[in-house]
């Protein structure tokens, strides 16, 4: 039912935008539903659309306001601001009357990013407790779809809903960590917009107007400038699909290859000979069917269908379980799964099994259909993860199914510039927020240098668009991954950490410093929960204005004193300490820019850094590495940034 809503609103949208003499009634954006939150303090725009010239009256908590619609049939106005509180009852009168219930007011942030920020709740370290918890009926969460767009649309087709622990198992773990903080310690309801995409690149998520006119940017549209008219093809059309499957066997382990069947849907039902069922996810591909149709191979039975078009936002799964209720199987005496596939597309295996949590699983090479059934043997020892999680070896002994994943192309297909603010940041304005929240940056590491212009474009973007002034805009710093450096040297993660530190130089920006909640082999680090703490921390003691520290130490200068330097901080938060016995992650250097590994102590606000190996030292840096062994604090127990003192080109000064 839920799904049949979202797609009646977005196709009422799509009458508006075409034909808006069609509508009789106003029609609001996903935003504006039962439980939502609107943000305390500021003026609350509410807008939508209606027929042409139709007088629309929007009262909230005594207080209204009254427009007209405009000749596209679109409208906007602005209520006074109100003080926390609720619930309230919203009302939108045009030619009938809209009611929205259970309405608060309180505090709006919006959280974007990458997997580190999508990434659930129910896989957080601490996700055992803290689900059932979940209960906060003032705390409400809206999750923006994924949706890319070459232009920008007007509408989410969402609705906002109330935490507890059903709605919070999916929501971003970072985001709903942020929210509780300032719930437990402001006392006043909480509205949290997720907006996020795993693996994405932030000029995905940068305005156009931000990124036009910049040089230091300019390659960035050059490159999709050059993109070949299939990339672009494929970016503004779905791809047309339709395949078939049928007569999937496993292929037993031994000389022998003994084929036993799995499933082949002559009975006419979606089951395998496993118990598990066939399924899928009509949600992430809101364009396509899946059915069972005749004739199936050799002309008799039925075969497995999926078809229709694919957006590049969407994902297609035909998932089949290896047990009735999803949980693993014992597969190890079987060496591959072989069926037959027909039609038009493209497509692959992946392997599912419960280790592999971040979605790096074993995959196929893409498979291409033609108009005769062909057929596809799918050895196990050939799968291959793709490399951006974390490595597992595959438990041929646990696992739970697989999903032939449809494709739009057999190469992974170029995005445009802006495709995600159009679809997923511009259909949120101006709705009214008190600042945002961003956890992104992996995939930008290559171009580390190149993110010191992107990300403040695309701060000073999205508080462009809203108009709102310089509302507060906070980062979480790259947390520390990979193997340990024996020698100190260059990197691209290092490099990245600086350029969001010098994103501190706009106004109204925070930093939460996560360099010792990572993992040598997970890009995805389970500790959400003191990740979402420190972005806590941060608008308590800056946009709240509480009397806390909420900074680990910032560098700010340095002084050459003989044969050391003096390294001075910002935010001591009590004074300097070390975890640990001594001091590590300290790196000097000389006048020949090598960097040896030096002896550093503590001297009241003040770190002294020295090496015998360079008696003429010129520059500092500490935890300058992927996975750096750092252990300075200040004594709230919050970890110093990153940083270096020289400004000497690195790894990605020159890429674009």
């Amino acid at each position: 039912m839920k799904n049949l809503l979202l797609r009646l609103l977005a196709a009422s949208l799509l009458l508006s935008i075409i034909c808006p003499s069609l509508l009789a009634d106003p029609i609001l954006p996903g935003l504006f539903s039962d439980h939502m939150v609107l943000q305390q303090g500021r003026e609350i725009p509410v807008w939508g659309w209606a027929d042409p010239g139709e007088e629309i009256t929007v009262s909230l908590n005594g207080a209204s306001q009254s427009t007209e619609a405009g000749s596209d049939g679109r409208w906007r106005l602005d209520l006074p601001s109100q003080k926390a509180g609720g619930p309230f009852v919203l009302t939108v009168q045009g030619k009938k009357t809209i009611t929205l219930k259970d309405v608060m007011v309180g505090e709006v942030w919006l959280l974007s990013g990458q997997s580190n920020m999508t990434f659930a709740l129910s896989g957080a370290a601490s996700a055992a407790t803290a689900i059932p918890a979940a209960n906060y009926p003032e705390i409400r969460l809206f999750t923006v779809p994924e949706q890319r767009t070459l232009t920008p649309l007007r509408n989410a087709a969402a609705n906002w809903r109330i935490c507890t622990p059903d709605s919070a198992r999916d929501f971003t773990a970072v985001g709903y960590f942020f929210g509780l903080k300032l719930y437990q310690r402001l006392g006043v309801p909480i509205g949290l917009i997720h907006s996020g995409w795993p693996g994405t690149v932030a000029e995905d998520w940068t305005s156009p107007e931000a990124l036009r006119g910049v040089p230091e940017l300019e390659p960035i549209l050059q490159h999709w400038a050059d993109a070949s008219p299939e990339a672009k093809q494929l970016a503004a059309h779905p791809a047309d699909f339709d395949l078939e499957f049928d007569d999937f066997q496993f292929i037993r382990s031994g000389a022998a290859a003994t084929l036993v069947p799995f499933s082949d849907f002559n009975n006419g039902l979606p089951g395998n000979s496993l118990h598990g069922l066939w399924t899928y996810n009509w949600d992430e591909a809101p364009n396509t069917k899946f059915e069972l149709t005749k004739p199936g191979r050799g002309g008799a039975g039925y075969a497995a269908r999926v078809f229709g078009q694919l957006n590049y936002s969407d994902t297609s799964l035909l998932h089949a379980t290896f047990s009735a209720d999803g949980t693993p199987a014992d597969m190890s005496a079987y060496a591959g799964l072989r069926f037959y596939y027909r039609g038009s597309g493209y497509f692959h295996y992946r392997s599912l099994q419960p280790t592999i949590y971040d979605f790096d699983d074993y995959v196929s090479q893409p498979l291409h259909a033609s108009q005769d059934w062909q057929q596809a043997t799918i050895w196990f020892k050939d799968l291959r993860q793709a490399g951006w999680g974390v490595p597992h070896p595959l438990t041929a002994g646990a696992l739970s199914g697989f999903d032939l994943e449809t494709l739009q192309a057999p190469i992974d297909v170029a995005t445009a510039p802006s495709s995600l603010y159009n679809g997923m940041i511009a259909p949120l304005i101006p709705y009214a927020i008190r600042g945002a929240a961003w956890y992104q940056g992996e995939s930008n590491a290559p171009r580390a240098y190149e993110y010191r212009t992107l990300l403040p474009a695309l701060i000073r973007g999205w508080r462009q668009a809203w108009g709102e002034g310089d509302f507060p805009f906070l980062i979480v710093q790259l947390p520390n991954f990979g193997a340990r450096q024996a020698k100190p040297g260059e990197d691209v993660w290092a490099e990245l950490r600086e350029a969001q530190l010098m994103a501190l130089r706009l106004p109204d920006t925070g930093l939460a410093v996560t360099i010792d909640l990572g993992s040598a082999v997970n890009l995805h680090p389970p500790r959400k929960a003191e990740v979402g703490r420190r972005l806590a921390l941060w608008a308590l003691g800056t946009t709240y204005h509480k009397d806390i520290v909420y900074s680990g130490p910032l560098y700010d200068s340095m002084q050459v004193e003989g044969n050391q330097i003096k390294v001075r901080f910002t935010h001591l938060g009590g004074g300097l300490e070390a975890h640990g016995a001594s001091l590590r992650g300290f790196a000097i250097a000389g006048a020949d820019h090598v960097f040896h590994w030096a002896d550093a102590r503590i001297d009241g606000d003040t770190v002294v850094v020295s090496s015998a190996e360079v008696p003429s030292p010129v520059a500092v840096r500490y935890a300058w590495a992927g996975n750096p062994d750092c252990n300075l604090y200040n004594k709230a127990r919050l970890p110093a940034s990153p940083f270096r003192t020289d400004d000497w080109p690195g790894k990605t000064v020159n890429a674009r």
